[in-house]
């Protein structure tokens, strides 16, 4: 069995490589979307429909991949991508694009897999965090490249990116399967699997251990969310970006992204604060950035981006470090896939919110934003000494080992 350091680079370039074919169809999609539909809400529900499956998966991929291992999931996740964005490229209508979206969104386990498996390796606390924001890097290397390259295939043909995706999915997929080892060393074969997604929800919700940490990562995905799904639709009428302008954007606030999670997360935000203070710092400084966002011109549109680029990739890593670091072995895959479940739930409602807000007043999926991330802020306040308790409580349990 190859190396945990070597496994911990195969799972990187298998996220890198799953986040380069999705991120090739980011500037054309919402466009390719609108030639179905002009609506600003339909081209949201389009989004919103992947994480409606995404949601009901969520907690019963994360299970599976506790009893019967992470590479068999994460294997057929990435081949359910490829299945979907073939469907979506030889879609005639809105609603087969909607179908390719469900079958998209019901192997949706990639990252919530990879996120398990990079815990089931980490050493302690800190590696762990290391680990999982090499994540964010891969997306980060995926803007850089992946919208570029999607910008140029479009004019090749509007479809194009589509297939492409689906090719790099499906290679992704046999590599995974042939090189990627097993990262569990016992596998928990005799828990139960509930395939009712909304008590394992429940569970997560309620349980003392987890439910401020999953209140946080679900009021953070909403605020992301708010404006990611509308961004390119954004800029195409804000600023009037097509989609090479766009995608030329996307591959900048990329490299910011790569640049935060392989310099400044391990010598600069790690080295020097508490997790907790880093959510703190990051949490209200979004809430600025998204208030500033809607009055900005260009001009000052921009710098926020990178800022924003910086402090979104941040707080996402120390908050999923955070529950991993709180969830136990024996379930850990169980709760991460509850987590993004409720992040998928957020892909659901946040888009479905901003695309008919958007329609009324165009800087409102900002506006949106800074409410949601308001909350963050308000739930790591109120909830600061339980928050800074369970930290110490995770790191010396790990010591006890």
């Amino acid at each position: 069995m190859p190396s945990l350091n070597k496994a911990h680079y195969i799972i990187f370039t298998t996220v890198l490589i799953d986040m380069l074919g999705m991120t090739i169809v980011l500037p054309s999609l919402p466009l390719y979307v609108e030639r179905f539909s002009t609506s600003a809400l339909m081209i949201g529900m389009v989004y919103s429909v992947f994480a409606a499956c995404a949601f009901l998966a969520g907690p019963i991929l994360g299970s599976l991949s506790d009893r019967y291992g992470r590479k068999p999931v994460l294997v057929t996740s990435i081949i359910g991508t490829s299945i979907g964005w073939v469907i979506f490229a030889i879609a005639p209508n809105i609603w087969i694009i909607f179908l390719s979206r469900v079958i998209d969104g019901f192997t949706a386990g990639n990252i919530s897999v990879a996120q398990s498996y990079l815990s089931d390796i980490a050493k302690d606390n800190k590696d762990r965090a290391l680990k999982l924001g090499m994540i964010p890097m891969a997306i980060g290397i995926g803007f850089i490249t992946g919208p570029a390259i999607g910008g140029l295939l479009t004019k090749i043909s509007t479809t194009l990116p589509f297939w492409v995706t689906a090719g790099i999915a499906l290679l992704n997929g046999l590599a995974a399967l042939k090189f990627l080892p097993e990262s569990i060393k016992k596998k928990q074969i005799h828990n139960h699997i509930e395939f009712n997604p909304f008590k394992s929800l429940w569970y997560g919700l309620t349980h003392v251990k987890y439910r401020i940490l999953i209140a946080l990562l679900l009021a953070t995905s909403m605020a992301f969310e708010s404006y990611h799904s509308t961004f390119i639709l954004y800029l195409n009428r804000a600023f009037n970006f097509d989609v090479s302008d766009a995608g030329i954007l996307l591959s900048g606030i990329g490299l910011m992204i790569a640049f935060n999670q392989l310099v400044l997360m391990k010598h600069f935000w790690l080295h020097r604060f508490k997790p907790f203070t880093i959510q703190l710092i990051t949490s209200c400084g979004l809430v600025l950035l998204f208030l500033g966002a809607v009055f900005a011109n260009l001009t000052i549109f921009l710098p926020i981006l990178i800022i924003l680029g910086l402090f979104e990739g941040t707080l996402t890593v120390i908050n999923g470090s955070e529950l991993a670091a709180a969830a136990e072995e024996h379930e850990r895959g169980k709760i991460i896939g509850v987590s993004h479940s409720l992040i998928a739930l957020s892909q659901v409602i946040a888009p479905a919110m901003a695309g008919f807000l958007m329609d009324f007043f165009l800087p409102s999926p900002w506006a949106l934003s800074a409410f949601w991330m308001t909350i963050v802020f308000f739930i790591l306040f109120r909830n600061r000494n339980a928050l800074k308790n369970q930290h110490v409580e995770a790191q010396l349990e790990k010591a006890a080992q």
